[in-house]
């Protein structure tokens, strides 16, 4: 799947499955989000995949049909993702999906995580995944709005589920989006 629009800031937005040589782009990807949100599960600097670990992780979902993954990206960089997976590989979870989404801020508020949420419930209704879950900090609103208006519901909260470095805590709700009801 493939999906380009344009940004309201006039730049085109490329939505596709990754390919090796986004290798390098995607691991400056995920350090820079990771030290513009306390909403990830890292800390800045955790991120520690070398070029070859992410070259041999993009070559291992190309030819995984348990999950699929996608980048959002602007001039040549990219500056979001989605992964969605199958829960667990046994017969009773493969109805069960979870699912990730990373926007980087300079492209907050541009619809880019609404993007890579319709392109990951696409491939779930595509193979047959009745339920998508997801884990989301309590205080990130604007991604609960988000995943509301796409008729998720919260169905729990981890309470201190994240310790921070600074050592507070956030609690995290988990939401669920029954596909079927789509």
């Amino acid at each position: 799947m493939i999906k380009e629009r344009k940004l309201s800031n006039g730049k085109e937005l490329i939505i596709r499955p990754p390919v090796v040589e986004d290798a390098s782009s995607l691991i400056e990807h995920m350090k820079v989000v990771d030290t513009e949100t306390r909403y990830l599960g890292r800390e800045a600097g955790e991120f520690s995949f070398t070029l070859k670990q992410e070259e041999a992780f993009i070559k291992g979902i190309q030819s995984n049909k348990m999950m699929c993954f996608y980048l959002a990206i602007v001039d040549g960089q990219v500056i979001g993702n989605v992964s969605v997976g199958i829960v667990r590989n046994n017969l009773r979870f493969l109805h069960r999906a979870s699912i990730g989404i990373t926007v980087q801020k300079k492209l907050w508020r541009q619809g880019i995580g609404k993007d890579l949420l319709h392109c990951a419930i696409e491939w779930c209704k595509t193979n047959g995944i009745e339920q998508l879950e997801l884990e989301v900090i309590s205080s990130n609103t604007r991604a609960i709005e988000l995943y509301k208006s796409y008729g998720f519901e919260i169905y729990g909260t981890l309470k201190h589920a994240l310790k921070y470095g600074d050592k507070t805590y956030a609690d995290e709700y988990k939401m669920v989006l029954m596909l079927g009801d789509l």
